[in-house]
């Protein structure tokens, strides 16, 4: 190796601005080609609720189905999120890609309720390495005091991957059949997974740089201190650490149960709302386009709320909790205007109206508070255990939302999903003045 480069000189500014670029590319085409094997069972939600017998009977195995993976999802987000913590994101992400495209793969092939179900709760599994891994690179790499910005950037990938899985996904479905809504995408995934093994790294230590404390505080710089090659910088801060950082921290529990309301709204409104607005007699392809600008609307609501807590010096909890009750209202709109056949345009904005003011709270509370109240040691901790909360609420939006639509139909489908959002809402006061302590050991 050379000679060691100061982080703040010249060229080693400039090296460690190449270097957050690419582990935030990495990351970004990491969690975008994930949706494309998870939301792409919203766009065959129809069809496979006719191959599985049609009718009431259909609706509810769909919906067990759906609840499988968000159970599955939950525990993986603690589990994962503790091997994050351990042994880093790039190790436990690369495997939970290749782990969920050949879920993916396996789903599009078989034909029975039984290997539907077990696919796809194995596939949630999978899918909850993605949220923690990102969410530590992010952690390692960049300083609180511009976490909320770049994680608004970041938080760009879900919503942009969501929307191109279901224009994708709308797509096969039309011209190849469901099969295809998982065989394609499961492609896809398994060469993105190639490239973030490739791409990344787990944190600046792991390429010579001092930690993120050390450089923000003008502490050692890198002739300071030993050369490293290769990963093993980012080192774990301990069990116990990690235990009082997340699962004996109040405040990550208020965000974790109010994230329980985010994903029961979130994921029974991304997860229905193609399916309501067929039945209420939209065509298939201009169904796709209504429900597309949730999450393409939502992007711009992510950048903006990220950058807007930022100016308010970190404080989160005040724009979470009007963004929420604006999605609540919203919501409510939408359920009583016509959006089938002949209505296009006013249906179209309402959804972008809650995609703006959804997305925003969703990566605000599951990605940057994970970080402000985990630390960047125990940001992937505290980011499974809000996560993992947020997919019970989304387990219940599943078979729940499937027994209460059977029962009391879409009215009582969409009071169950505005209560989980009017819930987070109230929740997220409780921490309205909260903002990240400067003099903690860990940023």
């Amino acid at each position: 190796m050379g000679e060691p480069i100061v982080h703040d000189s010249p060229e080693g500014a400039s090296l460690l601005k190449k270097w957050r670029v690419r582990v935030f590319i990495a990351a970004w085409t990491m969690y975008a080609t994930y949706y494309l094997c998870r939301l792409n069972f919203s766009i065959a939600n129809p069809s496979l609720q006719e191959f599985l017998g049609g009718g009431d009977e259909g609706k509810l195995k769909v919906g067990w189905i759906w609840s499988g993976l968000c159970l599955a999802y939950g525990v993986g987000q603690v589990v994962n999120g503790l091997l994050g913590d351990r042994f880093g994101p790039r190790l436990v992400g690369t495997i939970g890609m290749l782990g969920s495209a050949t879920m993916n793969f396996l789903f599009g092939l078989v034909g029975s309720f039984p290997a539907f179900l077990g696919i796809w709760i194995a596939n949630g599994f999978f899918q909850a390495t993605g949220a923690p891994s990102r969410i530590k690179v992010l952690a390692n790499w960049f300083s609180p005091r511009d976490r909320g910005k770049m994680m608004g950037f970041l938080g760009t990938d879900y919503v942009i991957g969501n929307a191109v899985c279901w224009l994708l996904a709308g797509w096969l479905l039309q011209n190849y059949g469901w099969r295809y809504v998982f065989i394609v995408p499961s492609l896809v995934l398994f060469a993105s997974a190639v490239h973030f093994f490739l791409r990344v790294r787990n944190s600046p230590e792991d390429v010579g740089f001092p930690t993120i404390e050390e450089m923000e505080r003008g502490g050692a710089k890198k002739e300071d201190r030993p050369e490293t090659e290769g990963e093993g910088g980012d080192v774990h801060a301990g069990w116990g650490f990690v235990f009082r950082q997340t699962f004996m921290n109040p405040r990550v529990w208020i965000v974790a149960f109010a994230y329980f309301g985010v994903d029961l709204f979130r994921y029974g409104f991304l997860g229905w709302s193609f399916a309501y607005v067929i039945e209420q007699g939209a065509p298939v392809g201009q169904g796709v386009l209504k429900t597309v600008m949730i999450p393409f609307v939502g992007a711009l609501g992510i950048i903006i709320s990220g950058w807007l807590t930022d100016k308010l010096g970190g404080k989160r909890a005040p724009v979470v909790s009007v963004m929420l009750f604006s999605v609540a209202v919203l919501a409510w709109v939408f359920r009583i205007v016509p959006v089938g056949e002949g209505h296009f345009w006013i249906p179209l904005l309402i959804l972008a109206g809650i995609g703006f003011f959804l997305y925003g709270p969703h990566l605000i509370m599951g990605a940057t508070m994970a970080m402000d109240l985990g630390s960047r040691k125990a940001s992937a901790t505290a980011s499974g255990i809000i996560d993992a909360m947020g997919y019970m609420g989304a387990a219940v939006s599943g078979a729940g939302t499937a027994w209460v639509q059977n029962h009391w139909g879409w009215d009582g489908a969409f009071i169950l999903w505005i209560s989980g959002a009017v819930l987070a809402g109230v929740l997220m006061l409780l921490l309205w003045s909260y903002r990240v302590p400067e003099d903690r050991e860990y940023l």
